[in-house]
């Protein structure tokens, strides 16, 4: 029988791909993993133990050769925008890339279910908005990275990958964590549509003012802002942080009032 790999972000649709793995799939065969980018909020990792203890599991961990986010902009000299958003892949994909690699995980001995949905936003409609929660396809298909070269594409590249919950609405996934009294991130009773990255540096406008009263996240802007004063100081030409090519972080931290040019979601760690 095949393992079945179920990352864990922290956030609601991952755990109840988890939720259902474990009604389907026995126990001994599902292997968890969060990919940590160093740079989620103090409640995302609390809640990450808070689903190991309320689904009997253990969640493995990879970490990136960047340590976070603040080191990955640092040693790329830009932070994440539009047309460069390496973030993701060397943050997440590569970590679980190697991670994959180091377990000795291919098509023949696993498949990963993902819990990527096409309401989520814009971007995800357009991609997996005729998919069905019964399709499966290669790693590869859901990004290139797993399938860059010939290597990768004949290992990770293929491994079967499943979206058990791509037809479901944030409604429905919020109902199935409450049928189960299921504990639930803290960030989202607080307003945030997503968890992970805090912040993700492409989120929506409105996310930015969230982070911006919150402790940590007025933190991280802060130790954001330096780097790009910093990247100011030495005539960087990719110095400024984007925030939908609209508004600076300085704004948030001085307490603008933002409001959204859109109602769709960020769709930017899509993959």
């Amino acid at each position: 029988m095949k393992t079945t790999i179920v990352p864990i972000s922290g956030g609601k649709d991952s755990q109840v791909v988890l939720s259902i793995a474990l009604a389907r799939v026995p126990r001994e065969q599902i292997v968890c993993v969060h990919q940590d980018t160093g740079f989620d909020h103090p409640l995302t990792y609390k809640h990450v133990e808070e689903i190991e203890r309320f689904y009997n599991v253990t969640i493995e961990h990879t970490t990136s050769k960047h340590g976070d986010m603040f080191g990955f902009v640092e040693k790329v000299q830009y932070f994440p925008n539009s047309a460069a958003r390496g973030c993701t892949r060397e943050l997440k994909q590569e970590p679980f890339l190697r991670w994959l690699q180091a377990k000795g995980y291919n098509n023949e001995n696993c498949e990963i279910w993902f819990g990527m949905r096409s309401d989520e936003s814009r971007d995800r409609t357009q991609k997996y908005g005729d998919l069905s929660v019964d399709d499966s396809f290669d790693l590869g298909d859901i990004s290139g990275f797993y399938s860059s070269n010939k290597k990768l594409k004949e290992s990770v590249g293929r491994i079967q990958t499943r979206l058990p919950i791509v037809t479901w609405t944030t409604e429905d996934v919020f109902a199935h964590l409450a049928a189960e009294n299921a504990p639930l991130n803290p960030l989202y009773g607080k307003g945030h549509k997503r968890v992970g990255c805090y912040p993700c540096l492409l989120m929506r406008k409105s996310e930015w003012q969230l982070v911006a009263n919150d402790p940590f996240g007025r933190q991280n802007l802060e130790r954001l802002l330096k780097i790009e004063e910093k990247f100011k100081a030495e005539g960087n030409p990719r110095k400024y942080i984007k925030v939908h090519r609209v508004w600076d972080v300085q704004s948030f931290l001085d307490g603008a009032d933002v409001r959204e040019l859109t109602a769709d979601e960020c769709g930017w760690c899509s993959i």
